[in-house]
């Protein structure tokens, strides 16, 4: 059984961050279009209602619009859905190649190609098991609020069983991508006995986005507030304040990418460690 490090795959995140500032910020960029591309996709398949929706309210209102817009009207969540899961996974497997195959051509390493699509068929088997566990722990949550001990125990089961599942699935994606085919059963068998440090990796990762997220978050009020008083002292809308808010506004799209990078950087790691060969393989292709 390979060795495995749950900390050093934690960190790798941290690792591409620094090595790739450019990439990220290039990643963000990417990233913004690609949601542009979404809004317009579903404000075609959504037509007026979709505009009606966004039209006053604050961000919560508009979303809970939104998502009730899509509840009843399946192709176009199905079709948002695909393209949604289409984009994130070029960006995962960016973040895949800079590890395992970072000589690989591309727009700042990110590719269309059949890996990502790959991919994508994979997310969207992953999301609706992520989604069923998620309203299994909320309805369990609710039932327990009433004092019911059975759901507390519910609740509990659900909880453990999705880390577990968490754990067992977490290297599916980086498998098929470095094996270039759907691996699910490849995935799955690497985790095998591996659940605890696999999950500690997990925690580690989630706790070191939740530092990077309060740090950019911080820092963006900070400028908000800055730009803010600026343009209350000057009377009115400055340039220093326009390029403010466009500033805020990479750093929104770049918490995204961030985010991504934090989670699927140490997938990629644990895979490397954990996979017969494959540290080797990527050493041959930097």
């Amino acid at each position: 059984m390979n060795q495995f490090s749950a900390s050093e795959a934690a960190l790798e995140g941290f690792r591409l961050i620094r090595s790739r500032p450019g990439t990220m910020l290039a990643w963000a960029g990417v990233y913004f279009l690609g949601m542009m591309a979404i809004g317009l996709l579903m404000g075609i398949a959504l037509g007026p209602r979709f505009a009606d929706a966004m039209r006053g309210g604050n961000t919560t209102e508009k979303t809970e619009a939104v998502a009730g817009i899509l509840a009843q009207s399946w192709p176009a969540f199905l079709l948002v859905l695909l393209v949604v899961a289409t984009l994130e996974s070029v960006l995962i497997a960016g973040i895949y190649r800079l590890t395992l195959r970072p000589n690989e051509p591309g727009f700042a390493h990110l590719r269309l190609g059949r890996d990502e699509f790959r991919l994508t068929a994979v997310n969207m088997v992953l999301y609706p098991i992520g989604f069923l566990c998620l309203a299994g722990g909320v309805l369990a949550w609710e039932s327990m609020l009433d004092g019911s001990l059975l759901s507390g125990l519910l609740l509990v089961a659900i909880l453990v069983l999705t880390a577990w599942l968490g754990a067992r699935l977490s290297l599916v994606t980086p498998t098929t991508f470095a094996t270039h085919r759907i691996a699910f059963r490849d995935g799955w068998r690497l985790t095998r006995g591996r659940t605890a440090p696999l999950l500690f990796m997990m925690v580690l990762a989630a706790i070191f986005y939740v530092m990077i997220w309060l740090g950019i978050t911080l820092l963006s009020f900070f400028i908000v507030w800055v730009s803010n008083a600026a343009s209350l002292d000057a009377g009115s809308v400055t340039p220093t304040a326009i390029a403010v808010g466009l500033a805020t506004l990479v750093m929104q799209f770049l918490l995204f990418v961030l985010r991504d990078v934090m989670i699927y950087a140490p997938f990629g790691e644990a895979y490397l460690q954990l996979a017969p060969g494959a540290a080797e393989a990527a050493g041959a292709a930097a």
